[in-house]
């Protein structure tokens, strides 16, 4: 779609030249008067406008209105030469995007996907020795020497990492866009209560507590963070690997490996993931015959039976309480009800003036705000982020002991639908409808990270520092791509982190070089990085 004309030039245009001569100067002087006093739009302006930047064709000599009329996008209240609204704004917009084929296809998917933690981080599209995206489940038995528990194959971990959800949205020109939400369980506070989810579980799904390792999770890209590896260049069946006899080898297959089996590490389930050699120079030079290298993966970690402990915390090492190695737990935790819709109906929750919207344009205002072509206002004063006690840490300071957030007040964010649309507002609604880098989604945020390779190993922080990526044991904020965006459905933390943001230009000034991302450093959720974050729990800050 071409270049969006810039507001002024079509109005130029329209009074100039698009109306008949006997009614122009009566047209200009109207909107001049009101123009010179309140700096409304009219209903025909703003549709004019609209249409003709869609390059939708006309009735007759430039008659925008009567083919609005004819699309059915103009409500029966709204009349051509007064203002509009704010919501009658909205209606307008949204029935052009669905009447217009290349305005849907851009801003309407064919296909939403949710993907939990787990799917996220096994993700298994594409080629299986390419398709990392990024993590947020450990994989392995993390780094013992610093105490480090929750980096590593550890139920409790995983089940925290259910207040985000990841979702691609996939376009009809085979565009995916992608969120991560941060969007707690409705009646949990997953830090204290990770426990009690799986508690629950196995009172509803007694038959469901067992290993189940789903072979998708194997396909998808195992990075190597701790836990053991044997290489070898040879085909699957060579005796350089630790296989008993009567094992059939497949990729991506389990196996069981006995106490000191030869060349194992130790007794448990291992599989072959295929790779190829992570420099390729090095392919070149020593491998010229492009053969591909086989891991073996030895799962020294699984533990199994220690849901029967009366000790709780005895059920985060068992494989038979981890999402990672019980599909049905992993899909089960999906469907527990969060604190908002996953959806665009979020705004209902998020603006306290929705049930006061007539029902003709709370949909268009819903589904505008989700594209980001309007936003919510937020009337929040920055002053409330100064004042610690209207805060809690999510820590003790003395203790070390955590707590669980006050709840707070709604904060105060409306749709403020029955506004009158100004000229300056009309233009930057327009502006969006046709310019994606232009708008701005009122509950997320976009920041620069790093493009990793397809191994999870994020070369563009050693080559800017000089470093190894720091706390690699976590790689809970490596993630694929130049940007990464983030949903917070936190509301008093979202706006807090705005705050921030605008008052210090950074997220957190200990941040430095890292890629902001969505941490458990502690055993909780926080947007920032190992070195500062902002608790994503409202009501508290660290």
């Amino acid at each position: 779609m071409r270049k969006l004309l810039s507001f002024l030039a079509i109005i130029s245009l329209l009074l100039s030249f698009a109306f008949p001569v006997a009614h122009a100067g009566t047209i200009s002087k109207t909107v001049q008067t009101v123009s010179n006093k309140v700096q409304y739009i009219t209903a025909n302006e703003f549709v004019t406008s609209l249409l003709m930047a869609a390059k939708v064709k006309p009735n007759g000599i430039a008659d925008y209105w009567t083919k609005a009329v004819q699309m059915g996008l103009i409500p029966a209240e709204v009349k051509k030469d007064r203002g509009l609204t704010r919501a009658q704004a909205s209606y307008i917009v949204w029935k052009l995007i669905n009447a217009v084929p290349e305005l849907r296809d851009k801003n309407i998917p064919v296909k939403t996907v949710v993907l939990s933690p787990v799917d996220y981080t096994f993700w298994s599209g594409g080629d299986p020795t390419h398709n990392f995206r990024g993590a947020y489940v450990a994989w392995g038995p993390g780094d013992p020497g610093y105490g480090m528990d929750y980096t590593r194959f550890n139920s409790r971990y995983a089940v925290i990492t259910y207040d985000l959800v990841v979702i691609d949205k996939y376009y009809k020109d085979g565009t995916v866009k992608t969120v991560h939400v941060w969007n707690r369980l409705k009646d949990y506070f997953l830090p204290l209560d990770w426990w009690k989810v799986l508690q629950r579980f196995m009172k509803e799904n007694p038959d469901k507590v067992k290993f189940d390792l789903p072979s998708e999770r194997l396909k998808a890209q195992v990075w190597v963070l701790g836990h053991k590896n044997y290489l070898a260049r040879e085909n699957i069946t060579n005796n350089v690997f630790a296989v008993p006899g009567n094992v059939n080898r497949k990729l991506y297959s389990l196996f069981y490996i006995p106490k000191d089996f030869p060349r194992s590490f130790g007794e448990g389930y291992s599989f072959f993931t295929l790779k190829f050699h992570m420099s390729p120079q090095i392919d070149k030079m020593n491998y010229p015959d492009g053969k591909p290298l086989y891991w073996q993966i030895f799962l020294l970690h699984f533990k199994f039976g220690l849901y029967k402990s009366e000790n709780i915390y005895d059920w985060q090492w068992t494989v038979e309480l981890n999402p990672v190695t019980n599909e049905a737990l992993n899909r089960w935790l999906m469907k527990l009800p969060r604190k908002f819709p996953l959806d665009y109906t979020r705004f209902k929750y998020i603006c306290i003036d929705f049930d006061k919207i007539p029902k003709l344009y709370q949909e268009p205002l819903l589904r505008l705000a989700d594209l980001g072509i309007i936003q919510p206002e937020a009337n929040v004063s920055p002053s409330i982020f100064k004042d610690r006690k209207k805060f809690i840490t999510i820590y003790n300071t003395i203790t070390w002991q955590m707590n669980r957030p006050i709840l707070k007040d709604v904060p105060d964010i409306k749709f403020n639908a029955g506004k009158l649309l100004t000229r300056a507002e009309a233009v930057d609604i327009i502006t969006k409808v046709f310019d994606e880098s232009k708008r701005v989604v009122f509950d997320e945020m976009t920041f620069k990270t790093d493009t990793i390779d397809d191994y999870g190993y994020n070369y563009g922080f050693q080559k800017r520092t000089g470093d190894i990526p720091d706390w690699a044991c976590d790689v809970l904020y490596y993630h694929t791509g130049k940007t990464i965006t983030y949903r917070i459905d936190e509301i008093w933390q979202l706006l807090y982190c705005k705050h921030k943001i605008k008052t210090e230009g950074v997220l957190m000034p200990s941040i430095g070089t890292q890629p902001i991302g969505i941490v458990f450093d502690g055993g909780y959720g926080g947007l920032g990085t190992t070195a500062g974050s902002v608790s994503l729990y409202d009501g508290t800050l660290w």
